[in-house]
């Protein structure tokens, strides 16, 4: 209570009221940003009666003896808590019998160290709960979440009006927001008149800045950068820019520009992005500048809320050696709006060269590479060939696995219509699947053994086959929690019994493990046990289950980074000179601008191959917006991808923005309403049109029946003198390629 009389007090005295931390909580923009339960439970969005915004009804149903935590509903906040700063978690709720819920705000990552948590019994009468506590420690943008319990017990459940309040935060600067009309700037001298003053240089003696005089764009002043990066050096490693000086609200237009110019055809990034990790990115573009002074301008809706400092401008110089002029610089908050309304000069492939000499070769090798001679013999019930028979060949399964990732526990429930929806798209368009994260070591536990069982138990009987992911991911944050202390030998061991335990226990259920992931990058705990381990976990892999496949998984493989790709290039040569017992590459391919070239894609793919190993596209996702541009991109990455000889698999990271990583960035192919982006009509008019056989015909005066068909699982029907008989064929790369149908 004494919390809640300092808000009415700041209230009376005409002060700003303890800013609301989350995002649709009042629920008008349905379920966006809550991360809702995928079983033993109901989710909708429903009329409010009375109070303002709209309400979640939430019907549970928890399995007897489920802990409450089974059931939840999710939130990551975006934006930064201070330590010991006050927190209230505020929301209206009713049931029409007791019903418990519990309120918390909790670390992301396990053990999930919870600042709030209380548990309260809810009535039939709308009421306003109230939890408090304190942040335990200084949390990060996207390292906090707000949640509900909701698995105590069966019922039903309506929320409406849910708030988290920084009880000790800075409010943001008085008056009105700002609008396109009237912009609030949010960087000090753009216009260079103080030289260098307020501007960030990163680099060190590899970014020499002077300044120029200009004449450009009503400017007179500018700055000459000069980068000399080293050998492989990232992109962010030489950088000009400087914090965001004023308060940004989610989803206001944030709008860049600037003037450059470069003799030496310098290419630059232009991002602004969060000041802290993870670095995320709500303006990331490219350009290749040209000799004449151009103003490149971009728009973006800010994802999150930034308070002065939280947000940082940058221009990453690190990709090459030479100079460039920079003058005018506007980076301007420009209230609520559609980026789309802001004149801008976005270049998704940032000035990199690219063109369709690729498109005609890759069809060329997936006519070759990706179909087979099938023969169809037709004969009567004596076995003499029966000619001018009519024959019907229809595609039923690809042997190429185009999958996706999910959540285990999409498949195991029946009642929630976007779970019902979710296993229906999956078993339409795919016939692979990766657990997003349900096998991963840190998610261990007895109940999600149970659960993954169930799910695999579900996919094999739709005929979809399973990817394992992953056995061991080299940091400790990614270990389960109880073992983040261990070193060592003790380290060494737990690994061994983890990879043994779950090789063995998941045998014959799978097709393939990625045994290790993201080793170029993950190192610590190779780093504390041994790299010999490294290769030694694909040995303990292969001898608790010497029939599955077994794959090294990593990313930046086949982007423009040379750097990265180093790093796994060592880590795939030291496991082939270890004589590791290893199938597959595993390239992870999640993409964003600037787009690779797909004539590039293709030489990447290429220098993977080299290495004598099957390739699996392990994660493809996109983040791009546009969804023009992320269709056309999407589908030339697709057709690459399935013309290359040495690519066995293709898997989405996700494909319905309602369960998807990256579903803000643009991501998924399925919008959250299930309505088709063009990335999801390209796909199917690939996969399952285009990549599909129908045929028909007769056979010839030997019974035969001649065709070039898909690699895959084909249902055969033949016809002739009032007889019809059918039969199935698996048509494979190293298979006989006929199928004999008699006709009784």
């Amino acid at each position: 209570m004494r919390n809640l009389a300092l808000i009415l007090l700041a209230a009376a005295a005409g002060l700003a009221a303890p800013a609301d931390r989350l995002l649709n909580g009042d629920f008008t923009a349905g379920t966006d940003d809550w991360s809702l339960p995928t079983e033993n439970a109901q989710v909708k969005v429903i009329d409010a009666s009375g109070r303002p915004g709209k309400a979640l009804r939430v019907v549970t149903a928890p399995p007897a003896g489920a802990p409450a935590w089974s059931i939840q509903l999710l939130q990551t906040i975006d934006g930064s808590l201070a330590k010991d700063h006050r927190l209230q978690i505020r929301f209206w709720a009713r049931s029409e019998r007791p019903y418990r819920i519990t309120a918390f705000l909790q670390y992301h990552e396990a053990p999930h160290t919870k600042s709030v948590a209380q548990t309260f019994t809810v009535g039939p009468e709308w009421r306003e709960y109230v939890a408090e506590g304190k942040a335990l420690q200084a949390f990060r943008s996207s390292q906090a979440a707000l949640g509900f319990f909701v698995g105590h017990d069966s019922g039903t459940v309506d929320l409406a009006g849910v708030r988290l309040l920084d009880l000790d935060d800075e409010q943001p600067e008085a008056g009105p927001r700002p609008t396109a009309a009237q912009p609030h700037g949010l960087i000090q001298n753009g216009d260079f008149a103080a030289g260098g003053a307020g501007w960030t240089v990163i680099g060190g003696e590899r970014l020499k800045v002077e300044p120029v005089a200009v004449q450009t764009g009503g400017y007179a002043q500018g700055l000459r950068l000069t980068a000399d990066p080293a050998p492989g050096s990232a992109a962010w490693s030489l950088a000009l820019g400087q914090p965001n000086r004023a308060t940004i609200l989610r989803h206001e237009v944030i709008y860049l520009r600037a003037w450059l110019r470069s003799a030496e055809r310098r290419r630059v990034n232009f991002v602004f992005e969060e000041a802290s990790e993870p670095y995320r990115k709500d303006i990331s573009q490219s350009a290749t500048l040209a000799p004449e002074w151009k103003e490149y301008r971009f728009a973006a809706r800010a994802q999150r809320s930034y308070r002065p400092g939280e947000g940082q401008l940058r221009f990453f110089l690190g990709m090459q050696a030479g100079s460039l002029e920079i003058a005018g610089v506007r980076m301007d908050n420009c209230g609520r709006g559609e980026p789309e309304a802001f004149d801008q000069t976005i270049d998704h492939w940032g000035g990199r060269e690219h063109n369709d000499a690729w498109r005609a070769p890759a069809l060329a090798r997936i006519e070759q590479l990706r179909k087979g001679d099938l023969v169809v013999k037709v004969v009567d019930a004596a076995g003499k060939p029966v000619p001018q028979a009519a024959v019907r060949v229809t595609q039923q399964r690809h042997h190429f696995r185009f999958g996706t990732a999910a959540p285990a526990g999409r498949f195991v429930d029946a009642t929630n219509p976007d779970n019902v929806r979710f296993q229906q798209e999956v078993a339409r368009l795919f016939n692979t699947v990766t657990f997003e994260n349900d096998l991963k070591w840190n998610a261990t536990s007895p109940e999600r053994i149970a659960l993954v069982g169930r799910a695999i138990d579900w996919l094999h009987a739709h005929d979809l086959e399973v990817r394992g992911h992953c056995l061991v991911w080299g940091s400790y944050k990614h270990l389960p929690g109880a073992l983040r202390e261990l070193r060592g030998e003790a380290l060494r061991t737990a690994i061994e019994q983890h990879v043994e335990d779950y090789a063995s226990r998941f045998r014959g259920q799978l097709y393939l493990w990625d045994v290790v992931n993201e080793a170029g990058s993950n190192t610590e705990v190779w780093d504390e046990v041994g790299w010999e381990q490294f290769a030694n976990s694909f040995r303990w892999a292969r001898e608790a289950d010497p029939h599955v496949k077994l794959a090294y998984n990593d990313y930046s493989m086949t982007v423009v980074d040379d750097n990265y790709r180093n790093k796994v290039t060592a880590r795939v040569k030291y496991l082939i000179e270890q004589g590791a017992p290893f199938d597959t590459i595993g390239l992870q391919e999640h993409h964003g601008t600037p787009l690779t070239p797909i004539g590039t894609l293709l030489k990447y793919f290429d220098y993977w191959a080299q290495f004598g190993k099957d390739l699996e596209v392990t994660e493809y996702d996109l983040s791009l917006v546009d969804d023009a541009a992320h269709g056309e991109w999407s589908r030339d990455h697709l057709i690459a991808a399935f013309s290359h000889p040495k690519i066995t698999a293709y898997i989405m990271w996700g494909f319905w923005q309602g369960s998807h990583w990256r579903a803000k960035e643009g991501g998924a192919m399925l919008r959250r309403d299930w309505s088709k982006r063009p990335a999801a009509l390209a796909y199917e008019e690939l996969v399952l049109q285009q990549w599909w056989t129908r045929w028909q015909g007769a056979s010839d005066a030997a019974g035969a029946a001649r065709l070039r068909a898909f690699y895959g699982t084909h249902e055969v029907a033949v016809e002739a003198g009032g007889k019809q008989a059918t039969a199935r064929v698996k048509l494979e790369p190293q298979g006989a390629g006929e199928v004999v149908v008699t006709l009784k």
